[in-house]
């Protein structure tokens, strides 16, 4: 994920090199099993085995345990010891959190940010139920990458981690209409970002709280059914 815009943009700048480095092991493996854990077939508390994993990506079990370690420092998967690393549960206390810290940085970057061209995002009912994600994420990710705040982009990358799968389980139930209503309604609020700063605010905390609203009924459903309804794997990876 890129940070905010003055960042370093990777290593090697200024240097005699035409290409970026190729990543690392241990690199390759996070942005895989990151993009694993995001995927629709997510199960809480589901076992990540360090084997399978390797198997699974073709990679070795040094840079999967090593990439399953930052995983776990950065709180997106729970390492319990002499068992082993596992998905989080979903948790309603947990999201609650998660929902509040996202609402004050998102809050706090808006208030920094610059006039900006408009972005040319759109939104469809057709969308799949991780694409209408997606968008509303990459909204997210926009107002803290634009605010220049390194610390803030961390969290609100991390805000869209813990919260896509609930995201997506909203955007399947007969709550996907007002989702998508929502989601419309702040992407043409942020045609003024920069510039109105109250008008995207009020759209952003309005499509917030159709999430967070959300939040004990799905957690509920979700542990009770054990899955996220998606077709995905067994109990392990």
């Amino acid at each position: 994920m890129r940070c905010c815009k003055n960042a370093p943009q990777g290593r090697g700048g200024g240097s005699n090199f035409s290409t970026e480095p190729e990543p690392a092991k241990a690199d390759i493996a996070y942005d895989a099993i990151r993009r694993i854990l995001h995927s629709n077939g997510r199960v809480p508390e589901q076992h990540l085995r360090e084997q399978d994993l390797a198997s699974k990506l073709d990679l070795g079990r040094t840079p999967v345990r090593e990439a399953l370690q930052r995983l776990a420092a950065e709180g997106k998967i729970q390492y319990i010891p002499q068992r082993g690393f596992f998905t989080r549960p979903m948790s309603e206390r947990a999201l609650l959190d998660v929902y509040v810290v996202g609402r004050e940085t998102l809050i706090s970057a808006l208030n920094r940010m610059r006039p900006q061209a408009p972005e040319s995002w759109t939104v469809a009912d057709k969308l799949s139920s991780d694409e209408l994600a997606l968008r509303a994420e990459a909204i997210f990710t926009k107002i803290a990458q634009e605010a220049s705040n390194c610390e803030a982009c961390k969290i609100v990358h991390r805000f869209c981690f813990c919260t896509h799968p609930l995201r997506m389980e909203l955007t399947a139930s007969e709550l996907r209409p007002a989702f998508v209503e929502s989601l419309e309604k702040l992407i043409d609020a942020m045609s003024e970002l920069g510039t109105a700063t109250t008008l995207v605010e009020s759209a952003l905390m309005n499509h917030l709280d159709l999430e967070q609203g959300a939040v004990s009924r799905i957690v509920q459903e979700v542990n009770e059914r054990g899955l996220t309804g998606f077709p995905g794997p067994a109990k392990s990876l």
